[in-house]
Order: C-alpha cells, then structure tokens, then sequence
C-alpha cells in the first residue's frame, strides 16, 4: 500500500458554456483522438515540455471522467547518469544521454484526476498551483475562440474552521496592489478586486504612485483588508452560532492572500483546504496501481 493525497476542487466558468454537451462529454469528445493531437506545448519558443492526458475511461456514461495527466520533455533535454558513469571518478556533461532519439518523449512527472461536471479531485502535489491542469483543459477545449474559461476553485473543508469561530478575515495584496494596467477583470477573483478598490483608493491619497509600486516591491509596505466578527453584548452565544450557522465558507481562489484568524489561533486559507490522505495498491516493484487509484477517486465523486 502507498498513500497519497487527493485535492478536492469546485468547477467554475466566467463564462456560461455556448456548447448543449456538458464538459466532461466536450472533454471526452477531444479526446477520443491520437494522444498526439491533444500534446500541448508549455512553450514554443523556449521549453520542449508539454502536457498530456495520456490515460482516461468515461465512468458513468459520461457523468465523469478520470485519467492521468503527464508532464513530459524531449529526451535528450534530461539528463539520464547511469550507474556506470557513477562507477567513474569523474564524467563530463557530453557524456550525459549521448545517445537519445530526438523525438523521444521523457515523463517528467504526472498526476491522477476525477472531474464530473460541478467537481474536481486530483493528486497533483500540493505545492504545484491546478493552473497547471487549467490551462490545458482550456486550451484542449479551444474557450479561447468560444470566450469561456474553465477554472477550479479550492473546496474548503467545513470541519476545519466554522464561521462562528472566526473573529477575523485578513486579505493581504501585497505588492501586487499597483499595475500598470488599470482595468483588472472582476473575474479574476477576490485578490484582483481588491487590488482595484485599493489601487483607486491610494491614488486619492498618495501623488505618485510608481513611489509606491517601488516600495511595494521591495516589501517596504502592503496593503490590507480586514474584516471582523464579533457577538454583540446583549447576544448569548447560542443565538450568535444560530445567526452564523447558515453562512459557509466559499472555495477559495487565491489561499495565499487570505488568513483567518479563529479564537487564539490564526489559519492560513491553505490550511483550510479540503485534503485527504488515501491509501491505494502498489505492485511488487512498489510501483501505484493506476486501477486503484482510479478506483478511489472514482469513489469519492460518488459520496
């Protein structure tokens, strides 16, 4: 056995779909094709990496899809050291993968993922934004010419903080607060609308705001917005949980800026995140078994 963590996130669009087909059945439409055709590059000009869904079965009838998503390189940009060269006393970089194909393909590193229509779960390192799998999926399924945007939201995990628990919301904007560009989408979330209320503000205020952005910049100052609960005298607790009871923590979308400060304690909104930690089946060589991974994603989608 071998454990590792799924993440748990919403769907959202900026956009309502122009298509009749729900998204997961458009997401298996494209990829009913070779894997060459849905192979996309990170970057053109300056990176041989590209993204892949490799492996996916339609669960459900499509009702969900699972499958596995690669990060892979041109072979002969990874350096492969052999155990003889590590027999040698020394071994110059020339020497390194001399003999990879061109068009030979490396699997950097990969990630396991359940997507239905309202939800997403993946196993992608906690430390690697979903961006990542955003901006394939986007760009599989072309919104850029329809004007959608598929994007996912961080669920957060209700057992870990209650709203009644909280005595304040601290978003922090940091050095982002000043851009050049003075129009900022409303749909890039809560840190970008806070960007633009606190951009207009401080132009009121301050004569010179390329000051400012330098010393923002240098961590010199922040901005930030702080939003408090508190239980008025003349009510008991018991009415103040009643009165907060119905109001839920939305996913977040950008945890970095946001920090809860709950009784004696002060939670990072990445601490809140819905996470679990599962235990699948290995083969001999300690190796995961993609059916049984598969299988518990498949399972969670269902509860």
């Amino acid at each position: 056995m071998k454990n590792i963590t799924f993440r748990y996130f919403t769907v959202d669009y900026t956009a309502g779909l122009t298509s009749s087909d729900s998204l997961v059945m458009r997401l298996i439409g494209k990829l009913n094709s070779s894997a060459s055709d849905r192979l996309m590059p990170i970057n053109k000009q300056e990176s041989d990496k590209s993204d892949l869904i490799s492996d996916f079965y339609n669960v459900g009838k499509g009702k969900m899809i699972t499958g596995t998503c690669l990060r892979i390189v041109n072979s002969k940009e990874v350096p492969i050291i052999t155990e003889e060269m590590l027999k040698q006393e020394q071994f110059k970089v020339s020497t390194i993968n001399p003999n990879a194909k061109e068009k030979e393909k490396t699997c950097l590193d990969y990630f396991f993922f359940c997507l239905s229509n309202d939800q997403l779960i993946v196993t992608l390192d906690q430390r690697i934004s979903i961006s990542r799998f955003e901006t394939y999926l986007n760009w599989l399924l072309n919104t850029k010419e329809t004007g959608e945007i598929i994007s996912f939201a961080p669920v957060i995990d209700a057992e870990k903080i209650a709203v009644s628990d909280i005595k304040s919301i601290k978003f922090n904007t940091t050095h982002d607060l000043i851009q050049s560009n003075d129009v900022i989408s409303e749909d890039l979330g809560i840190k970008s609308r806070l960007i633009t209320v606190t951009q207009d503000l401080l132009k009121q205020i301050l004569s010179n705001t390329d000051t400012l952005e330098e010393l923002m910049n240098e961590n010199i100052c922040s901005a930030d917005l702080v939003v408090k609960f508190s239980r008025p005298r003349k009510m008991t607790k018991e009415a103040y949980r009643e009165k907060t009871a119905g109001l839920l923590l939305k996913s977040l979308d950008n945890q970095d800026c946001i920090t809860f400060q709950a009784k004696d304690k002060k939670v990072k909104g990445s601490a809140v995140l819905k996470t679990e930690a599962v235990d699948v089946d290995c083969d001999d060589n300690g190796a995961i078994s993609e059916q049984s991974v598969y299988q518990e994603l498949i399972k969670r989608m269902l509860k």
